[in-house]
């Protein structure tokens, strides 16, 4: 059973936007034509599995993708190309693990999920110490 495994730094809050691989008996051609509901999923947070399910993300931007659901989509105008997207709410260790059984293959997502870095230094900044060395008094 062939497995591909993958991993990732992203930010909290924020839309993952992947692509998984199937393929053909052959290893080399893709599948086409998968939906939601030809695959397994299983999505965990810091080791504990949640109750995410697998829906079809065609149609839906990037904009509307929300915590507690997977999307899933063949890449339109690119037959046997999939997107998986979905938005972690928490910081930690994320797990996606898609199996397509009737090929008997399993695609593994790693993604270590931080603190938005935005937040971080940017702006003006002011100090209340007086450049003369007084106190001001």
């Amino acid at each position: 059973m062939p497995i591909t495994i993958r991993g990732e730094i992203v930010q909290a809050n924020q839309v993952v936007l992947d692509q998984v691989d199937f393929f053909q008996s052959d290893n080399y051609t893709r599948v086409t034509g998968l939906i939601p509901s030809s695959l397994v999923s299983k999505i965990f947070y810091n080791n504990v599995q949640q109750s995410w399910p697998l829906i079809s993300g065609l149609g839906i931007p990037d904009a509307h993708v929300t915590s507690g659901y997977i999307y899933f989509n063949e890449i339109p105008g690119n037959p046997g190309f999939y997107s998986i997207r979905f938005r972690p709410n928490a910081i930690g260790f994320w797990r996606n693990l898609l199996s397509y059984p009737a090929g008997q293959q399993i695609v593994a997502q790693g993604f270590d999920v931080i603190q938005n870095a935005s937040a971080v230094g940017q702006g003006l900044s002011t100090s209340l110490i007086n450049p003369q060395g007084g106190c001001g008094c």
